[in-house]
């Protein structure tokens, strides 16, 4: 078995989305690609996760042809090839349907930066695509648009994406948006939001990422 590290860690980045609450049953999805070959480790369409082992997730190659895997792979693999076409720093795609951010998505709102963490994750908001069914010659390329230089987008009526250099740092951004949201919803219902603006959602995320923790000044 190729990958077998990889693989593992697809799985285990997958059990831990209903863990946070950010999917139920089936549903998500979790993509990752291997720097060194290039290929692309992705969940199996429609399987309960807590029933796989990493021998059964899926290796393809960036066009999508088989390299491994015995079962057929995310519905939606030629979108999280599309973020990491179009992104190559990415090596990591966590799709959720997280409820409070769906909401946005239902509602077709975009999530502002409400919170010094939501700007430490992703230092703009949260767009909206319109609705896309998979077979939408748009599916695997309106939301990479959408997203541009960011590092979240909402499908239309659908759930959040959200990316990465890693997994985990593609997890935490799922995780991270749900709360932006639900607070943002939380707030909405007391009062007027206030929002950071532009410029101090970026100074805080590229605080975040450069200066941080034990980073050196």
């Amino acid at each position: 078995m190729i990958l077998e590290e990889l693989r593992a860690h697809v799985l285990q980045t997958a059990r831990l989305l209903p863990k946070y609450n950010l999917v139920w049953m089936a549903g998500g999805t979790v993509c990752a690609r291997d720097p060194q070959t290039g290929y692309v480790v992705v969940t199996p369409s429609g399987l309960d996760y807590e029933r796989l082992t990493p021998d059964d997730m899926t290796v393809t190659d960036m066009d999508m042809n088989l390299v491994e895997g015995k079962f057929r792979p995310s519905v939606a693999l030629n979108l999280w090839i599309g973020f990491m076409r179009a992104r190559t720093e990415l090596n990591a795609v966590v799709h959720t349907h997280s409820p409070y951010a769906t909401a946005f998505s239902v509602a077709y709102q975009p999530i502002p930066v409400i919170t010094e963490t939501m700007a430490n994750w992703f230092g703009q908001p949260v767009q909206v695509t319109r609705y896309l069914s998979v077979e939408d010659p748009e599916f695997p390329t309106l939301p990479v648009e959408v997203m541009g230089n960011g590092y979240a987008v909402l499908l239309g009526n659908h759930g959040p994406i959200t990316v990465g250099k890693t997994l985990e740092h593609a997890l935490e951004r799922a995780v991270t948006l749900e709360e932006a949201a639900r607070t943002y919803s939380i707030a909405r219902a007391i009062g007027a939001p206030v929002t950071l603006t532009e410029e101090q959602a970026r100074a805080s995320f590229d605080y975040y990422h450069n200066r941080y923790g034990q980073k050196k000044s």
